[in-house]
């Protein structure tokens, strides 16, 4: 098990990434604009005529800091990872 902890980090990383920017399926379920998840929120932002770039870079910056300090967090099993994988035994 410790060989793949490793492996299981970063499955966990993916999946968290994958439900953390799905657009498609919140698009169609979400009925309010207050329960939208960020990305679909930033959509939403572009506006046909205005475009308030500040807003879209904070919005952007919120949507991608929880991933950044996901991985910040659980960088360690990475790096032990290729350390593992690196030993000729």
């Amino acid at each position: 098990m410790p060989l793949c902890k490793p492996i299981l980090v970063t499955l966990a990383l993916f999946t968290f990434i994958g439900a953390w920017n799905d657009f498609l399926w919140p698009l169609i379920v979400m009925t309010r604009d207050e329960m939208y998840t960020l990305p679909v929120a930033l959509a939403n932002l572009m506006g046909e005529h205005a475009q308030d770039m500040e807003l879209m870079m904070a919005g952007s910056l919120l949507t991608i800091l929880p991933i950044m300090v996901l991985f910040l967090v659980m960088q360690k099993y990475y790096i032990e990872g290729i350390m593992i994988g690196g030993i000729k035994g």
